[in-house]
């Protein structure tokens, strides 16, 4: 009887403990990955733990979550772990050349047509970890990772066969981007001091391009970035020799880089040679062009501008109508605005300098040119852009040349330089008038907003 008694008695409590559910705690929701304007993706806020479910007369498991696979697997508990973090995304050199070391996980292009393997597009040159994409040649810094919700408590030890609960913790709020943050510079230069001639492919051609680093420019710092375009029948070569903007990198510190048109030309819609006949996507090479020297060397996004001389002067005018987007300020020397419809994605500043007495562009405006392409002249030019950048007012006067609206919209400015006793060679003049000097303190004070 003692026996049986004592059978039955540990029976009913079994049979008690397996009345009563046991549940597991829950995981807790983690915080947010933070998303930064400029595509870099903070790495995702931590899991929290989740609750430790009571079993009877002892703490459950509450239900830890799990390691994500290589490659971004789904834990359990809703988070989703950060994928296989990028290697470097490889520094390419100008020309399309990668140089070791770009391999990341996931798949991603390197520019200059060698694809690697990696999470992210590599725009910049150096993809930061997590696969972060970097705008305009320049790694974005993400924003601050979001701090994951706090840890639900578990439920307390369970007696008599009580089910403890736990809570999930809160997810994190998503970080804000840091805009305070100066661009990041490639991990290494591909260029050095001095000149540098380089190709890349475009449209199916090899286009050429030199680029000249003054000793005054820090590879690790951010510096600006002034393209410098040929006439028609030039060169790379020549311009830099006869604009002055080598002399005046040199001084400021900034890099210029001189591109070669497509027979000697650049397409500004109605002018000019093999440019305009091939129809030559020349804003496309100019665009790429950024894209490489920002990967070889620390360009400052914002502050990248485009000047040139007479064909190079109306294909500057024509990238500030279609690559506001990544032109900051233009400076165009003897050539008057000829593409139509001029729509800018924003309001952008545009300096003139022009010759009172040009033959080849007249300063009055007219068909002009071997194949007689109509032009509106100065004073026409100045007009469209004070119509485009939405100009009122007077004018102030400077330098005793110049005519300056300012502010237009977006706080831009429009300029017209005409200089007396001056033909179509704007930057030899008979005034001492220096253009790149007028130039570059427009271009201080407009970069991209």
């Amino acid at each position: 009887m003692v026996h049986n008694a004592t059978l039955i008695a540990l029976l009913s409590v079994g049979l008690a403990s397996c009345g009563s559910k046991t549940t597991e705690g829950e995981a807790g929701t983690g915080g947010v990955p933070a998303v930064t304007d400029g595509g870099a993706q903070g790495s995702g806020g931590e899991t929290s733990s989740g609750g430790n479910a009571g079993t009877a007369g002892r703490s459950g498991s509450g239900g830890a979550t799990g390691t994500g696979g290589t490659g971004g697997g789904t834990v359990t508990g809703g988070v989703t772990a950060a994928s296989g973090t990028s290697g470097s995304g490889g520094v390419t050199s100008p020309g399309g050349v990668t140089s070791s070391g770009g391999a990341s996980s996931g798949g991603a292009t390197s520019f200059g047509g060698t694809s690697v393997s990696g999470g992210a597009t590599s725009v910049g040159g150096r993809t930061s970890p997590g696969g972060a994409t970097g705008r305009g040649g320049v790694t974005a810094r993400g924003g601050t990772t979001s701090a994951a919700g706090a840890a639900g408590r578990g439920g307390a030890d369970a007696t008599g066969g009580e089910t403890g609960s736990g809570t999930g913790g809160a997810s994190g709020a998503a970080g804000q981007p840091d805009a305070g943050t100066p661009p990041a510079c490639p991990t290494s230069s591909t260029i050095g001091v001095g000149d540098n001639r380089a190709t890349l492919q475009h449209g199916g051609r090899s286009r050429s391009y030199l680029v000249y680093v003054p000793r005054s420019v820090d590879s690790d710092t951010a510096v600006p970035l002034v393209l410098d375009f040929h006439g028609s029948g030039g060169t790379s070569t020549q311009q830099e020799s006869s604009s002055g903007w080598r002399e005046k990198a040199e001084k400021e510190g900034f890099i210029v880089v001189y591109p070669d048109g497509v027979g000697k030309a650049w397409n500004v819609g109605n002018c000019c040679g093999e440019a305009l006949s091939g129809n030559v996507d020349d804003v496309g090479f100019t665009r790429a062009v950024i894209e490489a020297v920002s990967k070889a060397a620390c360009i400052d996004p914002k502050r990248i501008y485009a000047t040139g001389m007479s064909n190079g002067a109306g294909f500057v005018h024509r990238l500030a109508c279609e690559a506001a987007d990544v032109i900051a300020a233009v400076a165009a020397a003897s050539a008057d605005l000829v593409t139509d419809p001029c729509t800018p994605a924003r309001p952008i500043s545009e300096l003139s300098v022009r010759g009172l007495d040009d033959t080849m562009v007249a300063y009055e405006g007219g068909n002009t040119g071997s194949t007689g392409w109509y032009s509106p002249g100065a004073k026409g030019t100045l007009e469209l852009w004070k119509e485009i950048d939405q100009c009122t007012g007077s004018p102030d006067t400077s330098r005793q040349y110049c005519e300056t609206y300012a502010p237009c919209s977006a706080g831009v400015e429009v300029t017209l330089c005409s200089l007396p006793s001056t033909g179509h060679d704007t930057y030899h003049n008979a005034v001492s008038f220096s253009v790149p000097d007028v130039a570059w303190e427009m271009f201080q004070r407009q970069p991209m907003p």
